[in-house]
């Protein structure tokens, strides 16, 4: 059962020495101004205008990258493609993204309390690296592991994204913890062998996140950030 409450986070962070987040969730919400919908249908137009046949759960899926998943199956130019076209407009959406209350400060507490910090998203390295310049972030951020390769299966809930930074930073995965909003997050953070903090941002997270193994539940970035103060 996951822990959740002011003395399970406190403890949870006192003891990490290396802090990954997920990006769309607990860093910002990409996809605030350029609703996530729209994406997804701009993704699947671009795909069948080069001759792609999607099948009905792909044309009807709201999450984009659920479309880029499926490129996976199509041929090379089509997944190149499929990845370069949503780079684009996921680092689009960023011009309107929102800051995730907290998120800042939450970076910048775990940075003076000596700890590593680096983003491990399935959302592209330019979105990611364009959100930080924007917020003036990038300094307090020690490593980017974000989607750069056309093979989907690299995404969470594949371990290679968190496994990629830890190596970066040489950190041991019982000293490092995800910060995830999605089941993915948390697969992925015990696939490889790091805490998983759920982020319920959202009605309904908070069962969905701890069926799947969270170690601990938080409501708010401003619990974890609070934590370090």
């Amino acid at each position: 059962m996951a822990l959740s409450g002011t003395e399970a986070v406190r403890a949870v962070m006192r003891r990490a020495q290396c802090l990954l987040l997920d990006f769309d969730g607990p860093v910002c919400d990409i996809f605030a101004g350029l609703p996530a919908p729209m994406v997804a249908a701009s993704l699947r137009a671009t795909l069948e205008e080069a001759g792609a046949t999607l099948p009905p759960e792909v044309r009807t899926t709201d999450d984009p990258l659920e479309v880029f998943r499926f490129s996976g199956a199509l041929s090379n130019d089509l997944n190149r493609l499929a990845l370069g076209t949503l780079a684009e407009l996921e680092v689009k959406a960023v011009g309107t993204a929102r800051p995730t209350p907290g998120a800042a400060d939450l970076i910048e507490l775990a940075r003076g309390r000596g700890m590593a910090v680096a983003i491990a998203s399935n959302n592209s390295v330019a979105a990611v690296t364009a959100f930080l310049d924007r917020e003036e972030l990038t300094a307090q951020i020690d490593y980017i592991s974000a989607r750069t390769a056309k093979d989907p299966s690299l995404m969470k809930p594949n371990p290679h994204l968190l496994d990629q930074a830890l190596t970066y930073l040489s950190a041991d995965p019982s000293s490092a913890l995800l910060v995830g909003d999605s089941v993915t997050d948390v697969e992925a953070s015990r696939l490889a062998g790091v805490v998983a903090v759920g982020y319920a941002n959202r009605p309904g997270k908070v069962e969905r996140l701890s069926a799947v193994g969270a170690d601990l539940i938080v409501t708010s970035m401003a619990e974890l950030a609070d934590a370090l103060r």
